[in-house]
């Protein structure tokens, strides 16, 4: 029998229940590349020895839905019918995904770990990743203000390779790194500022990647970083690069170096420019691509020179 509701409120309060931690969360601690969650009884983790099923992890519907507003309330994000995707990072290290189930049959999680900052020239060399020649040729590169592009496909490190470029900036230079997510973060003695796009929802403005390109021109940078290019802030970006802020760096999805050539040409013609303007632009504004292979052997695979002759944009093995 309890004196008071004092006593009541002592037995039963939050802090006398042993917390569970969510278990989305409690998932994020394996060492993994990509977590998917597609339903209650189908989750899929993605380490080094590829890809594997967790079975029996939710034990209900209930529970999994239950686990889902949870972990998003703890990212402080929404989902809805109005708003069926979101993408946002979680703890900084982690690109988050979210799909509902009005668009799916299920709630669909996915999450990719971002790579450490902490990769050295030991762990690049000793991996296989890069060979000391072509190492010591980007170094150069970096160092004399040149525009780096770096492909390849999904998860095959181009952002983990990008992070260790920066590596080798001067520390006196001025930084601006633009992403969708949070990924790349620079030691703290570096001059360095980071834009982020925000998805336009009732009240609140879209701030897109083109939109941030030309906001940092008036930044004062000495290299623009630009996490990915997908859309027509390549237009943006080149303008940025032909106009004297070269050494910047940026990647994007491409099999090969002429592939990644085509897809920005296309994207440039599909913003407007015309075939000629297009080449002319890459050509004198891009002036390497590193290419790296697919993820199941992540390295270097060529390292191609951009030039821009007879009207055409003409690539060159370098290594």
């Amino acid at each position: 029998m309890y004196n008071d509701y004092w006593d009541l409120l002592k037995e039963f309060s939050n802090e006398s229940f042993n917390k569970q931690e969510n278990k989305i969360v409690s998932l994020l601690k394996n060492d993994f590349y990509e977590l998917m969650i597609n339903s209650m009884d189908d989750v899929y983790i993605e380490d080094k020895y590829g890809i594997r099923k967790i079975e029996n992890y939710f034990k209900s519907d209930d529970e999994y839905y239950k686990e889902i507003s949870m972990f998003l309330s703890l990212a402080n994000q929404r989902i809805s019918i109005d708003k069926p995707i979101i993408n946002f990072d979680f703890n900084i290290k982690y690109r988050v995904n979210v799909i509902h189930s009005s668009i799916s049959n299920n709630f669909i999680i996915t999450v990719r770990k971002s790579a450490s900052n902490l990769f050295d020239e030991k762990y690049f060399l000793k991996n296989g990743f890069i060979k000391g020649n072509e190492l010591n040729f980007l170094k150069k590169t970096i160092k004399n203000k040149k525009t780096i592009f770096i492909s390849g496909g999904t998860s095959t490190g181009k952002t983990t390779f990008l992070k260790f470029l920066m590596s080798y900036f001067d520390e006196k230079e001025r930084i601006v790194v633009i992403e969708d997510t949070k990924e790349i973060v620079m030691p703290k003695n570096y001059n360095c500022i980071y834009l982020r796009t925000q998805i336009g929802e009732l009240n609140i403005k879209e701030v897109n990647t083109s939109d941030l390109v030309k906001a940092s021109l008036r930044l004062r940078p000495d290299r623009i970083i630009l996490g990915e290019i997908r859309r027509d802030e390549v237009v943006d970006f080149l303008h940025a690069i032909n106009t004297g802020h070269q050494g910047s760096i940026s990647t994007g999805h491409g099999n090969s170096s002429s592939d990644m050539i085509s897809r920005l040409e296309i994207l440039l013609i599909e913003a407007g420019i015309p075939y000629e303007a297009a080449s002319r632009y890459l050509g004198r504004g891009i002036d390497y691509i590193i290419q790296l292979s697919d993820k199941s052997n992540r390295k270097v695979s060529n390292i191609s020179k951009v030039d821009y002759i007879n009207n055409k944009v003409v690539l060159s093995n370098v290594f």
